[in-house]
């Protein structure tokens, strides 16, 4: 997408970007707090409440925005559809990040972080490498960043990729996981978080009809 269309009429698409941005900012913060948990790093106990609440806060900025672009596509109409249509795609995006990372911290709830080994190695380089990328694909959306936004999406189909090996290999029983079926779930949300974040740089480089979709126009 071009940055005229994320513009609009007035200060309402303003409005409308800063809730999303910061729904990213929020979601970043509940994956570090998940993956902290699920490494064991900290007691998922005394992570929950400021998790709950972040999650919820992604929750509600949702709505907001919804709110916001009805509100807003009333009042100029047919001029700025596309970019509230837009902005009510990436928003799903973004709230789920938080929601999948939410889901990786019920599982730590449930079993006791992988000790060591190359689970847990693996765990938290795809830790580290995927943090940055929420706030990279924040800054690569509200920059319009078409040729980062390249390079950001052929690193987040190689982890989805990675991530899906990893399945694969845990659902033919190899190597020495003791819990194959939550380090598969594991590795299920982080290759879907990573496609979020590429649903939300594609918006840069794709068709508003290709969101979701972007393999074509995106290479």
């Amino acid at each position: 997408m071009f940055k005229w269309l994320r513009s609009g009429s007035g200060d309402a698409m303003a409005d409308v970007a800063k809730v999303f941005l910061g729904m990213l900012t929020d979601g970043r913060h509940v994956f570090d707090l998940a993956m902290r948990a699920r490494l064991g790093q900290a007691p998922a106990a005394e992570l929950e409440d400021d998790l709950v609440r972040s999650e919820e806060r992604t929750d509600d900025a949702e709505q907001r925005l919804r709110r916001l672009v009805l509100v807003h596509a009333s009042v100029h109409g047919a001029t700025d559809i596309p970019a509230c249509l837009m902005y009510m795609s990436v928003a799903k995006d973004a709230e789920r990040v938080s929601d999948l990372s939410k889901n990786i911290f019920g599982i730590a709830e449930s079993v006791a972080a992988p000790g060591p080994g190359p689970l847990r190695d693996d765990l938290i380089r795809l830790h580290a490498e995927i943090a940055p990328m929420i706030d990279e694909a924040a800054r690569i959306f509200g920059d319009d960043d078409v040729t980062s936004a390249h390079g950001f999406i052929d690193r987040a189909r190689s982890l989805q990729a990675h991530c899906r090996g990893r399945i694969d290999e845990l659902l033919r029983g190899e190597g020495d996981t003791a819990q194959p079926v939550a380090a598969a779930l594991t590795y299920r949300h982080l290759s879907r978080i990573a496609s979020n974040l590429l649903n939300v740089t594609s918006a840069v480089v794709v068709p508003l009809d290709r969101l979701d979709y972007p393999d074509d126009e995106a290479d």
